[in-house]
């Protein structure tokens, strides 16, 4: 029966941080030289139990820049218990591991017994000769002149299972030619491991909940979202996730409220010319309404209210964004509401202005009504 595959990952500052280490830096994620003149950086993992005796590990998978040939080596172990003897003292090797205060030299003698193999600058390296229930390895990493090797991710896969028990009987019957096909067969079978990986993964590329920065602008532009570098992340999530349902409310007044919202974070309020109709029959209505809206019944006024002042910039994406999700064959006008009432002009109850507390002043020729916001001051 085929056993399900497990790992061990190294992906984040505190999966690093778990080990010991000598002359190294945290990164988010990742590990490098700390001092790159003192020339080289340990790291040592922590105790990896697989919680079965005689487990077989598999396979390394290593992301970074390693710089050269020689910049990063991997020494192996593994053991079938976690304790240990030293000069006559028992020593939990999970607890030695951990220990940064042992010196790495004396660290690495009383493991000698349990080193099993080494990789240098290994990317992708079967780990077939490592037998034990509890495995870790040790990095050296070496700089190279000013510039240190970086490791951002670790992975380390077990158990042990090739395409070898696939294949009849007698091509195991001599083990040093097993041992050939083996290793042979694994390189396709980990070729095809990480093809059936990538596939598993493709809902990680196009949901919109969990997909990264990169493919997030890749899925906005097979919705055909224009102009997708005016949002931030989170819009253009909120975009692709709504895409659908979003262009079948393209160009009515409900499509616009809600793109010009997830801009601003506010609904504005929107003036259509029939709205404006009932009251330009009366002549002293039908002036101010046209100084305000205009008369063409194919122009539209947005009217936005923001809690702050926007800058040049913010208004013109604001006009490109109105522009993009109108009718093709109206026109608008966008209004941004400034705190204070001006007689005839865009001032609006709840909006630009609110019904406060009155406070007396004194006309007395000496005074005046100075230019003020009608807002309570903090």
């Amino acid at each position: 029966m085929k056993s399900p595959v497990k790992y061990f990952i190294w992906n984040k500052e505190i999966d690093f941080k778990r080990g010991s280490h000598y002359n190294i830096k945290f990164l988010n994620p990742g590990i490098e030289i700390e001092d790159v003149q003192n020339g080289i950086g340990v790291f040592y993992s922590r105790l990896l139990d697989s919680r079965e005796k005689q487990t077989e590990w598999h396979r390394l998978l290593v992301e970074g820049n390693l710089i050269s040939e020689a910049s990063v080596q991997f020494k192996f172990y593994a053991s079938q218990t976690r304790m240990t003897t030293w000069n006559g003292e028992l020593i939990d090797i999970g607890e030695l591991l951990e220990d940064s205060s042992v010196a790495d030299k004396e660290k690495e003698k009383i493991l000698e017994e349990f080193a099993v193999m080494t990789a240098d600058n290994p990317r992708d390296c079967l780990l077939h000769q490592i037998k034990g229930q509890f495995s870790w390895f040790r990095v050296q990493m070496i700089a190279q002149g000013e510039g240190s090797p970086c490791i951002t991710k670790i992975k380390m896969i077990f158990p042990k299972n090739t395409w070898m028990q696939y294949l009849p009987d007698i091509y195991m019957e001599e083990k040093e030619s097993a041992s050939f096909v083996e290793r042979y067969l694994g390189m396709f079978q980990s070729l095809y491991q990480d093809m059936t990986d990538a596939i598993w993964k493709v809902p990680q590329y196009l949901d919109p909940d969990v997909a990264d920065g990169a493919f997030i602008e890749w899925l906005a532009e097979w919705i055909s979202v224009e102009d997708s570098y005016l949002w931030n992340e989170e819009q253009l999530r909120y975009l692709v996730k709504h895409g659908m349902e979003l262009y079948r409310k393209r160009g009515t007044v409900e499509y616009l409220k809600e793109m010009i919202k997830l801009y601003i974070g506010k609904e504005p309020y929107i003036v259509e010319y029939h709205q404006l109709e009932p009251y330009m029959k009366q002549f002293h209505y039908a002036e101010k309404l046209r100084k305000l809206y205009g008369f063409n019944r194919y122009v539209f006024t947005v009217v936005v209210d923001m809690s702050r002042q926007i800058t040049n910039k913010e208004y013109q994406v604001l006009k490109r964004i109105v522009e993009q999700a109108k009718p093709a064959h109206m026109e608008s006008n966008v209004i941004v509401l400034e705190p204070y009432i001006f007689m005839d002009k865009h001032s609006y109850l709840g909006m630009n202005s609110v019904l406060g507390t009155y406070s007396a002043f004194v006309l007395d020729g000496q005074s005046s009504i100075p230019f003020t916001a009608l807002t309570e001051s903090e």
